[in-house]
């Protein structure tokens, strides 16, 4: 199947495969409902996950204006199932002395609009970046905002250290204070079980295959997100496209919207370039 994207020039072919998933990348503006509308089709996506700017702290290609109007209108045009869950990875940005938090006036704008705050994760990034950091511990973390409208409960997608093994005795403390059984009981550990609060992913190599994207992620981070709710995944600020790498690679349908022309090419040689030989479809030209 042929992918043409008249805005970065770019042609790929890759051959037909039995029952794959069909990404699509829409060069276009995840603010704008016409966009987005042209897209999905009507349709609806499952899982979102997506890393947008942090605020101001980079000078990005097309500019964001106002942080918050950018993420009222992203996050507004978005298009999720009832029980759709949206996940959004942020990093702290300190100024004047002091870290911001400039994403409340978003969370609350998000409540209004019916989504709760529903988890809020921590992405452990490894060791410490080098360098001075004016006084701080050198930063090693982010931040995993989970927002939804409807529990749906995540897939058990991580191994379990102790399967087989069997616990006994005491567990944890209770609303009431009390030591309750553990869990399992004296039955066997379950082999897998879903993932802990705290994402512990690797920073290292994220910006392989990126092309020169200022802020990209590692593979592993929306993999171990995708892995865990089922369903067509979304990101509205694709950027260099990892998220649609780690849904080629979990045999699931990723869709992404990018509004640089130059990071949907990235996107799109990064796919055909790793050889998973993805059916592509561009909807912009």
């Amino acid at each position: 199947m042929r992918c043409t994207c008249e805005q970065c020039g770019k042609k790929f072919d890759a051959e037909p495969v039995e029952e794959p998933a069909v990404h699509q990348i829409l060069c276009g503006n995840s603010t704008t409902a016409e966009d987005v509308a042209r897209l999905m089709g009507g349709m609806k996506a499952d899982l979102c996950f997506t890393s947008p700017p942090y605020d101001q702290q980079r000078t990005y290609e097309s500019g964001i204006g106002d942080w918050l109007t950018l993420m009222k209108g992203v996050f507004g045009n978005l298009s999720m199932a009832e029980d759709g869950q949206v996940l959004v990875n942020l990093g702290l940005i300190h100024r004047d002395g002091e870290w911001q938090p400039y994403w409340e006036p978003w969370i609350v704008w998000m409540r209004e609009q019916g989504w709760r705050r529903f988890g809020w994760y921590v992405w452990d990034q490894g060791p410490g970046l080098p360098g001075d950091w004016g006084g701080r511990l050198a930063p090693s973390f982010e931040f995993v905002f989970h927002f939804n409208r409807a529990v749906r409960r995540p897939d058990k997608a991580r191994m379990c250290r102790h399967a087989g093994q069997r616990h006994g005795g005491k567990g944890l403390r209770s609303v009431d204070g009390k030591v309750t059984k553990r869990t399992h009981g004296t039955s066997p550990v379950q082999e897998s079980a879903i993932l802990d609060s705290v994402l512990r992913v690797n920073r290292q190599g994220s910006s392989a295959h990126a092309g020169g994207h200022p802020a990209p992620f590692p593979p592993g981070l929306p993999t171990a997100i995708v892995k865990s709710w089922p369903g067509d995944v979304i990101d509205p600020f694709l950027g260099s496209g990892t998220t649609l790498v780690a849904a080629e690679q979990t045999a699931r349908r990723g869709i992404g919207i990018e509004i640089s022309p130059a990071y949907v090419a990235v996107c799109l040689e990064r796919l055909v370039g790793l050889g998973l030989e993805p059916r592509l479809e561009s909807l912009r030209g």
